[in-house]
């Protein structure tokens, strides 16, 4: 609905909207809107060990996310997303009214970005951002002023993520620590 509503307000293609707008804008050169089921460029995203053969979902995905880009690009956009380069900072407290969620993981959704725990015991604070479907994932982290991108190519696998980036933020503090 969102991407119909783009494509009626701007006139274009959500490829092209996409691309005027945040790509050409942010000079994101390996990001573009997947749309050819034979374009073998993107990794292979698996659940557990079995690749999974899905060549038509990405293309029929574009508004909510079928977008291909690289860790550095997506840094780039992540950036760009909570510097506010790309809307007000000031509208960020709009897409932070969290709901929690307990499925499919332990989080809080906000308006199209979520509040992901670091544990169980600390339910207030975490990264803020988003999962991909894929996999993917993008992330800040307010307290320290961290940011995360990457991946684990795989439909689930989203904790072992979160545990390593726990353990990088728990090295950054320890390190950051008066002595």
């Amino acid at each position: 609905m969102l991407g119909k509503l783009i494509e009626t307000i701007t006139g274009q293609s959500i490829e092209a909207a996409f691309k005027e707008y945040i790509f050409d804008r942010l000079n994101l050169t390996q990001t573009y809107v997947y749309k050819d089921p034979l374009d073998g460029r993107p990794a292979s995203f698996y659940h557990r060990k079995t690749r999974l053969q899905i060549p038509l979902y990405m293309p029929s995905i574009a508004p909510e996310g079928g977008i291909v880009s690289t860790a550095r690009e997506t840094m780039t956009f992540l950036r760009a997303f909570f510097d506010g380069v790309l809307f007000p900072q000031t509208h960020l407290k709009e897409l932070m009214e969290w709901k929690f969620l307990w499925a499919p993981g332990t989080f809080f959704y906000g308006s199209g970005i979520v509040r992901q725990p670091l544990s169980l015991l600390n339910m207030k604070d975490g990264l803020i951002g988003h999962w991909g479907q894929s996999g993917a994932f993008a992330f800040h982290h307010p307290e320290t002023g961290l940011y995360f991108t990457g991946t684990v190519n795989q439909a689930i696998g989203q904790s072992a993520a979160v545990h390593r980036i726990a353990r990088i933020i728990r090295h950054y503090k320890k390190t950051q620590s008066p002595t």
